[in-house]
């Protein structure tokens, strides 16, 4: 290809020519046009199980599920939970991951345990030396060797984290995707999930979206089961009652959780089987949320040790005064306690020389990740060395020291200022 940069093919491609990357083929489910695989809506053939890594077209049914799932008893593919190492045939966890116990068929987080990773965006983490080998799919180490999220809108990036090319209707500015407003692909129906940027038109929706009479990805019901093409219900999750393609809550239908905390809900018997994360059984077998302050806790909600700033006193975390661990910048989103440094800056705010977080300009609406300068300000304000300043509110628009070139009704510019045309007459009367 033009400047031998690699760029992936069509995932609906299944040949294709290895020269231009055109598709020479497609997958059951979408036609070949100009070299393009896209989605016919004629096609009927439609996976229906989204876990499925091999799907039988011809039978509508799952052969294979994909990596992380299994075949429930309905065969329908099914994620096993991440914490389990190995599962059964049943989706049961055999074993589980360092940090956790093997609990019922579950991997529980262990309070005794304190393996425990520290950066959040890795994937391959040494519990032994509590290190990060690598990081997760875009995400990258910092000079601080953690891992931090490359901008949702690179295409490519630089080991750096810095962007190399930009996806459609963003230009790349100083290792940055800035949208450009001279840009004119813009997606305009915002429930697509796969969107053909060279003819404007969506291809295919997102999950839990559907196609109406326009071609227009429209939200389909949360209380589906299933639905049909047109994103009327087929069936209801339970609670719900199929009325004219519409799931509606039945006042007789005494199936509804009673206890906001839980995790998983057993319908048929109407009680608790697990809480959610950060909640407990309390005597009642109700979910009660656990404090914040709690770095562990046991199985009655009580803390049994602190995060750093709180001292553990009966079961409670309690902010110490005598405790210094106190974060000294405000603008910090990751703070490293045990060296009081900060790792990483909040949205808005950058590090400055001294590797404090200061904040950026509230009228900057987009600036240089390095120096906090402002690249474009919001409207009414213009970049004047790095600075937004307002804008003349006369002007229709300036160049890039503030100059206006053009006027609003009723003024002209002269000399980069906007001057009533009635005064500009006077004036030629005068020295006329």
């Amino acid at each position: 290809m033009t400047g031998k940069i690699c760029v992936p093919t069509s995932d609906f491609c299944k040949t294709y020519d290895t020269t231009s990357g055109n598709c020479t083929s497609c997958f059951k489910g979408y036609d070949l046009v100009e070299g393009n695989c896209v989605f016919s809506s004629s096609n009927t053939a439609k996976p229906s199980d989204l876990g499925c890594a091999k799907w039988d077209w011809d039978n509508q049914i799952c052969l294979a599920c994909s990596k992380g799932y299994y075949l429930n008893s309905n065969r329908i593919c099914t994620a096993y939970s991440s914490q389990c190492k190995t599962i059964s045939n049943s989706g049961l966890c055999i074993s589980c991951f360092k940090g956790y116990d093997l609990i019922d068929g579950n991997c529980v987080f262990s309070a005794s345990n304190t393996a425990k990773p520290a950066d959040l965006g890795c994937s391959n983490w040494n519990w032994d030396s509590q290190i990060c080998l690598k990081c997760s799919k875009n995400w990258v180490f910092n000079s601080f060797g953690i891992c931090v999220p490359v901008n949702d809108l690179c295409s490519t990036w630089s080991d750096a984290g810095l962007c190399t090319s930009c996806y459609k209707g963003y230009d790349l500015v100083n290792g940055t995707c800035v949208f450009s407003s001279s840009n004119t692909a813009k997606p305009s129906d915002l429930g697509c999930g796969n969107w053909d940027w060279n003819n404007q038109i969506c291809i295919s929706c997102s999950k839990g979206f559907t196609f109406n009479a326009k071609k227009v990805c429209v939200a389909v019901s949360d209380q589906c089961k299933a639905y049909n093409a047109d994103g009327q219900c087929n069936s209801c999750f339970k609670g719900y009652d199929l009325i004219n393609g519409s799931c509606i809550f039945s006042a007789s239908n005494n199936a509804k959780p009673s206890d906001l905390g839980c995790g998983s809900w057993d319908w048929d018997n109407n009680k608790c089987l697990a809480c959610s994360k950060g909640f407990v059984f309390n005597a009642n077998r109700i979910c009660v949320a656990v404090s914040d302050q709690c770095k562990t806790f046991d199985l009655t909600g009580s803390c049994t040790s602190c995060f750093k700033g709180y001292d553990l006193i009966n079961g409670t975390c309690i902010f110490s005064t005598s405790n210094n661990a106190k974060p000294s910048q405000i603008g910090c989103f990751k703070w490293d306690w045990d060296n009081q440094i900060c790792l990483e800056c909040s949205k808005r705010w950058v590090f400055n020389n001294n590797q404090q977080c200061v904040p950026v300009d509230d009228k900057c609406s987009s600036w240089d990740s390095s120096s906090g300068l402002c690249t474009s300000c919001f409207s009414g304000y213009i970049v004047q060395n790095g600075q937004c300043t307002l804008a003349n509110p006369l002007c229709k628009s300036s160049d890039a020291s503030g100059k206006c070139i053009s006027c609003f009704t009723g003024y002209v510019a002269v000399s980069g200022n906007c001057i009533p045309i009635n005064k500009l007459a006077s004036i030629y009367l005068y020295y006329a």
